[in-house]
């Protein structure tokens, strides 16, 4: 399939571009009932079973459980490396991070609204919810992973003024999401009930 078929496919409908910070089991329970989740590499499938996987690491740059999530091919992969099941055929905002060419998916595809989950930007304690292996990248201040979202984003996300971000730095960014109520979405956990299980939304 081709990139340029995926414009506006999911158009006005929920997505959740989910990064693997410690944020993430807590956001994740928020989204709406029905939300596309698309994972920023392997992270989210620990939680769940995401509509799609994004990532830009080179394979030479992959680590272990990347390797094998994109070997295993249980979701749809997203990529401009060989094993991606979507062709790269338009020019997309691949950025500095994985999280940068999710996010430019989820709009390219029309999702409304498109929210940011488990974005700390490595600012917590831990880099991940999840055990890893610790890299210097991940002691970088805030000013470094922030950059893209500053400098280029609102120029090469189509149709950016639908992206909020559930918690942490990217809320200053984009804005804190909001349930339909006009709510910061504490306690939404109606729609989402059976991500933490395993299931899909």
């Amino acid at each position: 399939m081709k990139m340029s078929k995926y414009q506006d496919k999911y158009s006005g409908r929920a997505a959740a571009v989910l990064g693997g910070g410690p944020s993430l089991p807590d956001d994740i329970v928020k989204l709406p009932p029905g939300c596309l989740l698309i994972a920023v590499n392997h992270h989210a499938q620990y939680l769940c079973k995401p509509d799609f996987m994004v990532y830009n690491d080179h394979r030479e740059g992959q680590d272990d459980e990347l390797r094998r999530a994109i070997l295993a091919g249980n979701v749809i992969r997203v990529s401009a490396e060989p094993e991606s099941d979507i062709e790269f055929d338009v020019d997309v905002w691949t950025g500095f991070y994985s999280s940068n060419t999710a996010t430019w998916f989820a709009c390219w595809m029309g999702c409304d609204p498109v929210i940011l989950c488990g974005m700390d930007l490595y600012q917590s304690e831990r880099a991940y919810f999840h055990d890893y292996v610790d890299k210097p990248h991940f002691h970088y201040p805030l000013s470094h992973h922030i950059a893209p979202w500053i400098e280029e984003a609102k120029s090469r996300l189509p149709g950016w003024e639908r992206v909020r971000a559930m918690s942490g730095p990217l809320v200053s960014v984009f804005g804190q999401y909001r349930n339909g109520s006009g709510k910061i979405a504490d306690g939404m956990r109606q729609g989402c009930g059976k991500i933490a299980d395993g299931g899909s939304a």
